[in-house]
């Protein structure tokens, strides 16, 4: 009987150790999942003052050059394209395949955000940290392309806008509207920043001021982030029309430029982390 007993506890001894051990074992395992941090991913809109950088960064004409190599996120997904502008046209359609790199009906950042969603959910992604989205260059360039450009949101367009018709959104402001809207409903966690246009040779300063305050006022309405670029960097439709300083032909950054253009948008990153 007493031997039987001591085999008994024996037997209940090592139970309990290896209970112990599994919990232990799954406890560390759990911390160190809980330490290991998640990879963050930034996604970018725009127009060629963000694709010149090239679809992976590359480029030191463009400012992503210096994004990605400040090393702040682990994911870089770009879908700028040249050529892009925020006013959508009364022939804009939903479109996820059209490539273009000029002016076009269907290049627009409408599209651009529509792609992104996709391939979010194509590819099963965790959801961005941020959305920058860069534009507003062609908006002001090509304003006559463009001619419901600078229409106030009436009725119409405000229906347009809550079902997601983009051939009825022909404002600026409107189609800044429509687009953080579609992007802020498929990714709720992600902070949309917009950064306004910089200033350049082929346009005067009041056009992109122009330009850069309906931008601001319609992403400020929708609860974005607000960079004014043609304000707070240093690039000047004076210095470039008469002397290329800080562009090739008077628009697009050269490596200096661009250098500029990312650390600021990089020090504003910074100040999010």
């Amino acid at each position: 009987m007493i031997n039987h007993c001591k085999t008994y506890n024996y037997n209940i001894s090592q139970i309990l150790l290896a209970v112990s051990m599994i919990l232990l074992f799954g406890l560390c395992n759990f911390q160190s999942k809980a330490d290991s941090p998640r990879k963050s991913r930034i996604a970018l809109l725009g127009d060629s003052m963000t694709w010149i950088g090239g679809d992976s960064c590359e480029k030191a004409t463009g400012w992503t050059h210096t994004l990605k190599e400040s090393g702040l996120y682990d994911n870089i997904d770009m879908l700028a394209r040249s050529g892009a502008t925020w006013t959508n046209t009364t022939a804009t359609s939903p479109d996820l395949e059209f490539y273009c790199e000029v002016l076009h009906d269907n290049n627009v950042i409408y599209n651009q955000s529509l792609r992104l969603i996709e391939k979010y959910d194509q590819q099963k992604l965790a959801d961005p940290d941020r959305i920058i989205i860069f534009a507003g260059a062609n908006d002001a360039w090509f304003s006559d392309k463009r001619p419901g450009i600078y229409n106030s949101v009436d009725s119409l367009q405000s229906i347009a806008i809550r079902e997601n018709n983009p051939s009825n959104v022909t404002s600026l402001y409107g189609s800044v509207s429509l687009a953080c809207g579609i992007l802020q409903e498929r990714f709720p966690t992600a902070k949309l920043i917009l950064v306004t246009p910089l200033q350049m040779s082929k346009v005067s300063e009041e056009i992109i001021l122009k330009v850069s305050d309906i931008i601001e006022k319609a992403g400020l309405s929708k609860g974005c982030t607000v960079l004014r670029g043609d304000k707070e960097i240093a690039i000047r439709h004076s210095d470039e029309v008469n002397k290329h300083i800080y562009t090739y032909d008077g628009v697009h950054t050269n490596p200096q430029g661009a250098a500029l253009v990312g650390n600021y948008i990089v020090d504003h990153l910074k100040t999010e982390k």
